[in-house]
């Protein structure tokens, strides 16, 4: 297994680290005899990286790993990283929650401890609640080795999050379609500018670059029949200057042996490989798309349609095969506000700056539905 070690703190750790928070399940929850098999063939392969976090699978993630990793393997072959909640630290108080944490995983130190989901409107949130002065207490008690944080904020916020603490690392949402297609080089070099260990989450974009359109991948099956397309995500992420540990949420074994594979030892993306995934970010760029850019001018509908999320959730669907926006759609609309409630107005379509035919496309959508 490739091995890195990290700038500033000195920890030797797996290029590849495994994320907690897509295990097997069975009737919703945790399958134990499959996961753990998984977690076996992993620190058998060097994987000395593992992620989890509070809210992970309902509060079941923690648990799981003090049974199938803290209790089953030698402590010192593994560091374990996980996250403060403020949403649920702020009801139940910064400190009953990493003491709560503590005890679900059942060991004395968190290698790895992280404010989860920091932007730049959350750092005042974390300071008001104590989350950040609890973390550094729990530091100086040796109960916590290295303090970070992770991000799934603007741009822009990122700079002032970085500034706000001295902190040991970053987990950062990074992945070739937000590099191409969004802000991910501009995350990347804020952080890595400022040289300090950087885990990156999300590499396969939660899945969705494993079982993205047919276009996209028959240029990856073009190039390399034997490759799969998230290996060429995970390599993507990991020939990167400056990335410490690659984190895959991992859903069975074959994708542990996948990622095993490519990661012992890792080998780099060519500058053949390079234009592959280049060529794939151009066939993303010509799906037939809705061309909303989440502009909000149409957010004067007189019945409060969501317009650009239900264009960016039906522009998912096309991409990455999502069916999360099918699943939940009614669910996270309320039925005053879904597509059925649209009278035809027509003040959507004239604020468009985009010519977009919306109401027409809202018609298209609701069928699908």
């Amino acid at each position: 297994m490739e091995m890195r070690q990290m700038p500033r703190i000195g920890e030797t750790v797996s290029r590849l680290g495994m994320g907690l928070m897509r295990l097997p399940t069975n009737d919703g929850k945790i399958h134990y005899e499959e996961a753990e098999a998984m977690i076996d063939r992993l620190i058998e392969a060097g994987v000395t990286y593992y992620d989890t976090a509070f809210m992970y699978h309902g509060g079941e993630s923690e648990t799981f790993a003090k049974k199938a990793l803290i209790g089953r393997h030698k402590r010192d072959s593994f560091t374990i990283a996980t996250k403060m909640p403020l949403g649920e630290a702020e009801k139940m108080g910064a400190q009953a929650i990493f003491d709560k944490q503590q005890e679900k995983l059942g060991t004395d130190v968190i290698d790895f401890y992280l404010m989860h989901g920091i932007n730049g409107g959350s750092i005042d949130h974390m300071n008001r609640i104590g989350a950040d002065e609890v973390a550094r207490k729990m530091k100086e008690a040796g109960r916590i080795r290295y303090i970070g944080f992770s991000y799934h904020g603007a741009a822009d916020d990122l700079p002032k999050v970085l500034d706000a603490y001295d902190w040991d690392f970053c987990q950062l949402q990074l992945n070739y379609f937000d590099w191409y297609g969004g802000d991910g080089e501009k995350l990347y070099n804020d952080v890595t500018s400022r040289k300090i260990a950087l885990v990156v989450m999300e590499p396969v974009r939660g899945g969705g670059l494993a079982r993205c359109h047919p276009d996209i991948l028959k240029v990856f099956s073009d190039a390399d029949p034997n490759l799969s397309p998230a290996s060429w995500a995970m390599r993507w992420c990991g020939s990167l200057p400056g990335i410490d540990v690659v984190l895959s949420g991992m859903s069975d074994m074959s994708q542990v042996e996948d990622n095993v594979r490519h990661f012992s030892p890792f080998v780099p993306l060519t500058d053949d490989g390079q234009e592959v995934v280049k060529r794939a970010m151009d066939a993303f760029k010509a799906l037939p798309l809705v061309p909303c850019t989440e502009c909000n001018y149409c957010a004067k509908c007189p019945q409060s349609i969501p317009i650009p999320r239900i264009f960016g959730g039906r522009n998912d669907i096309v991409r990455f095969g999502s069916s999360w926006f099918m699943t939940n759609y009614r669910n996270w609309i309320k039925p005053e506000n879904q597509i059925s409630a649209c009278t035809a107005c027509g003040t959507c379509e004239a604020a468009c700056p985009q010519g977009i035919n919306i109401i027409e496309r809202l018609k298209e959508i609701e069928k699908t539905l």
